[in-house]
């Protein structure tokens, strides 16, 4: 193992054992004067191809120290036309990531990232994309290196003059498989004297409400009593699109190199809203196709953990109901006890919301959904409706789930939900009733005929 898979492998330690830590960088122009300041906690995570399936991988930028060159070096530049790029990497080259910082119509605001890492199979193990060869002195070479590129973005944007500023962690995507994780970021292109300007704080840590809470803006008039009020005429708002029907994913949790949850399934979310008019409404979105995988897999509890949009994320929690009470040791159950999921109100996804920006969590800890036998996988093809509170649901198809126990990396004899055995009966009942009625038909119509024959027969 060498020094670059050693350091990765610390990186990646340091990312499951504690926070990413919040660092300082800083750019100076030619004449030495601070062009660009960024504070914050930067993670990368990585969903990649194993040769029994797919797994996610993340690791924090170790703590930066601009005295000491081993932990990270930063480099970049302010050009006059706008522009700055701040590079942050590694000493040993294995991670780098580059913010393209724009100045454009009065506003300041990060419009790329380019992360470039290396896929090493002593960390990212059973990866299927590294291609090992020895070079002339004998050594291992790793064609490992991969490189995403992200433009066109408008992240962090702060008037000219002023620092954007989030406390809370967001979740920027680079694309379907690789995301920078982001908490504490404050951040001031160009403009700056000596000190962060005035603060634009971002919408997760300026409108965060209570569920019930109500928002009165600062502009708002005031009427007399007697006043009369003559309300504006305006364009109803669409309502909330709907969404196509889901595709089922594959979410799998591996360790030690074995898949240890495996999860088949169609989701969606349906929750209601309040409008502007103060009138309720309700919005249903798919879960995306490649949503942040991680969780964890333990004798008793499992967890699995969907991220995507940003922060929306879904928290399931499968447990044992053990061997013990009524439960014989090999009638052991396993079952959905638990979901929590957090997202947020925007006004794509809520049509006319008066809560644009508010971040929802809501939590069921008193669930028995998914309910399966150990030692089998649970299996459902019908609508499943989860209610998490009285304004928010949870909506699976195409479900088939194994938490606990897999043989093989697969999943074992399926166990079907009620819901299609019912349907799986309505076949061969709706196949006896036609066969019944077409006996029907057939006599009636034989009784007929034979009354019809006999009228034509005089008796002599």
């Amino acid at each position: 193992m060498n020094f670059k898979t050693i350091s990765v492998l610390f990186a990646f330690i340091a990312a499951v054992c504690a926070q990413a830590p919040t660092n300082e960088y800083e750019l100076k122009d030619a004449d030495d004067k601070t062009c660009l300041r960024a504070d914050m906690a930067l993670s990368i995570q990585v969903n990649y191809t194993k040769t029994d399936g797919t797994a996610l991988f993340a690791w924090d930028l170790p703590t930066y120290n601009a005295s000491d060159p081993n932990t990270v070096v930063v480099g970049g530049s302010c050009a006059e036309n706008g522009t700055a790029e701040l590079t942050l990497s590694t000493p040993a080259g294995s991670t780098s990531v580059s913010m393209t910082f724009t100045m454009a119509e009065g506003s300041t605001y990060l419009s790329g990232v380019e992360l470039s890492y290396t896929e090493d199979p002593d960390i990212f193990v059973n990866t299927t994309t590294p291609r090992r060869f020895e070079n002339h002195f004998g050594g291992d070479v790793f064609d490992d290196n991969k490189t995403v590129v992200s433009t066109g973005l408008t992240e962090f944007e702060a008037p000219a003059g002023r620092s954007y500023k989030c406390n809370n962690q967001g979740n920027l995507a680079l694309d379907a498989l690789t995301m920078l994780m982001l908490a504490n970021v404050q951040v001031q292109a160009f403009d700056f004297n000596n000190t962060f300007g005035e603060v634009t704080e971002c919408a997760a840590d300026a409108t965060t409400l209570a569920p019930n809470a109500t928002t009165i803006s600062p502009n708002a008039t005031t009427v007399a009593p007697n006043a009369t009020t003559i309300l504006p005429t305006t364009t109803p708002a669409p309502p909330p699109p709907t969404p196509e029907t889901p595709t089922q994913n594959n979410y799998t949790l591996t360790s030690d190199g074995k898949v240890c949850l495996m999860a088949l399934m169609a989701l969606q979310m349906e929750a209601n809203y309040t409008k502007t008019d103060g009138k309720s409404a309700s919005a249903k979105w798919n879960v995306p196709a490649n949503p942040a995988v991680s969780g964890s897999c333990g004798n008793d509890t499992s967890v699995l953990e969907l991220k995507y949009d940003g922060n929306d994320t879904i928290t399931i929690t499968f447990k044992k109901s053990g061997a013990s009470g009524l439960l014989q040791a090999d009638d052991e159950k396993f079952m959905v006890s638990e979901i929590s999921v957090v997202y947020m109100e925007t006004s794509a996804r809520f049509p006319d919301t008066n809560s644009s920006g508010t971040i929802r969590t809501v939590t069921n800890n008193n669930l028995t959904a998914f309910e399966g036998s150990v030692g089998s996988s649970y299996k459902c093809m019908a609508e499943q409706d989860v209610s998490l509170s009285m304004d928010v649901m949870l909506i699976a198809t195409d479900v088939q789930v194994q938490p606990f126990g897999l043989s093989d990396n697969n999943f074992d004899t399926a166990e079907e939900c009620p819901a299609d055995n019912e349907i799986s009966n309505i076949v061969p009942i709706a196949v006896g009733c036609a066969l019944a009625g077409l006996v029907v038909i057939v006599l009636i119509a034989y009784l007929i005929g034979r009354r019809k024959s006999h009228k034509g027969y005089q008796q002599v």
